[in-house]
């Protein structure tokens, strides 16, 4: 079996080179295509294609980012399949999926692991290679062992020369991924696949801008924090965050926003109150209104 295979696509006539155990889509994604994409890993359909030639494998044929009608028409997921043969294929491609920075798949040693909660834990990862550039607010695929398919989380950093990546992750039960994740140890080792996402901070705007999340959603917003702060020529850029969290939990969150960066006038905490154990009522409308 060839290691890798050619991949054509026929509107623009754009080929890429596709490794046997990659997805087609981001092995676009790593020559500096901007094949169209959103969450990676099989959910929102932003990657339908059509294979015209050649052969594939589709690892997840009921991917919810497919409906009955795509199937019909024989439509497959980019992020879920990987060649078997050369190829060419019909899909959407736009200069605004093209890379900032083409992702890599590299190992990289966990360093570190901090308790922020009692089911959300923050972790530092050194790459092997010392890469560690990406956009704010844009996240990687951990691929752990055990688990089929790499997991998608933000970072909580800002790309530097250090080679580390900083996540939040919050544990789900009976989750996969996040039980493997919370399994591991300081000095363990997990291949780290990116960067990717659209939804990064653009430093060629002077709009103000609103970030929203809750718990662990935390993460991507501290990445557009500190990349904010670190821009040049933003200074008058004004970032407001909001973050829902049990109320028990507001200290911890607004403890782990300071020093995130100067640059945000607001930190709107909002909490259902449905552990508060003091009467207090939702405050989840409060977000309208801040946003209204």
């Amino acid at each position: 079996m060839s290691d890798s295979y050619k991949i054509q696509v026929q509107q623009t006539g754009d080929t890429f080179e596709c490794a046997a155990d990659d997805a087609i889509l981001r092995g676009g994604q790593r020559a500096g295509l901007g094949l169209s994409y959103d969450c990676n890993v099989g959910g929102c359909g932003s990657c339908k294609f059509e294979l015209v030639e050649g052969e594939i494998e589709n690892m997840w044929e009921e991917a919810p980012g497919l409906n009955p009608r795509d199937v019909k028409r024989g439509k497959m997921l980019a992020c879920q399949c990987r060649p078997k043969a050369d190829s060419v294929i019909k899909m959407i491609t736009m200069d605004e999926f093209v890379p900032q920075t083409n992702p890599q798949r590299f190992m990289a040693k966990l360093e570190m692991i901090r308790d922020l909660t009692s089911d959300i834990r923050e972790f530092r990862f050194q790459s092997a290679n010392g890469f560690s550039s990406f956009q704010p607010g844009q996240y990687a695929l951990l691929n752990l062992e055990g688990v089929e398919g790499g997991r998608a989380y933000s970072m909580s950093n800002i790309g530097n020369e250090d080679g580390t990546w900083d996540f939040i992750i919050r544990l789900v039960p009976n989750g996969k991924g996040t039980n493997a994740l919370f399994k591991l140890s300081e000095g363990d080792e997990i291949e780290i696949d990116g960067p990717y996402g659209m939804a990064y901070l653009r430093t060629d705007s002077s709009r103000d801008i609103v970030c929203i999340g809750g718990g662990s959603g935390l993460a991507p917003m501290l990445s557009i924090a500190r990349g904010l702060d670190a821009a040049e020529g933003m200074d008058d850029v004004k970032l407001h965050l909001f973050l829902w969290c049990p109320w028990s939990q507001r200290h911890v969150w607004r403890r782990r926003t300071q020093g995130a960066g100067t640059t945000y006038r607001s930190l709107y905490l909002l909490s259902s109150g449905i552990d508060s154990g003091d009467g207090r009522t939702s405050r989840l409308d409060r977000l309208c209104w801040f946003c209204s």
